[in-house]
């Protein structure tokens, strides 16, 4: 357990094990604007020996293609809460579905996110994340949502 703003939370949020963590508590980092650029690529560095910036620069163009082709503002929790957003949900989902090559699911995650004329780079950025990931054995399962009642 760790605090933020005087409230005790979780570390990592529930249902999510190595890339999966990594990437929710580094896009919560960025999200949220906090200064842990450090954090995160110390982070980074652990879980891609040697190839660590060219995987977070890669993160990085994730996130920018995601921003730039966005239907809307994605809702990120803050560093540390023990559940995972919808959209956190979604874009976990999204890359395990690139990792495994289901084009149909990651075409359907992509209509409820980007714009139809900026999807093409958000699937190339998304297919390169989840390429990156695999390569150093990080294979993401798309996180089980929760019973009703149970958020």
């Amino acid at each position: 357990m760790s605090e933020w703003d005087g409230e005790p939370v979780s570390a990592e949020p529930a249902g999510l094990e190595g890339g999966g963590q990594l990437l929710v508590g580094a896009l919560r980092r960025v999200a949220f604007g906090h200064d842990c650029l450090g954090l995160t690529k110390r982070d980074f560095a652990i879980a891609f020996h040697g190839d660590a910036n060219e995987v977070f620069a890669t993160f990085r163009a994730f996130l920018q293609a995601l921003a730039h082709a966005g239907r809307r503002k994605l809702r990120a929790a803050r560093p540390g809460a023990p559940n995972l957003t919808p959209d956190e949900t979604l874009l976990v989902a999204m890359v395990a579905a690139a990792q495994c090559g289901d084009e149909t699911l990651l075409d359907a995650y992509l209509c409820w996110l980007a714009r139809a004329e900026a999807r093409g780079a958000v699937a190339i950025t998304t297919r390169a994340l989840a390429t990156a990931l695999a390569v150093h054995g990080q294979w993401l399962q798309a996180p089980a949502r929760p019973s009703p009642g149970t958020a």
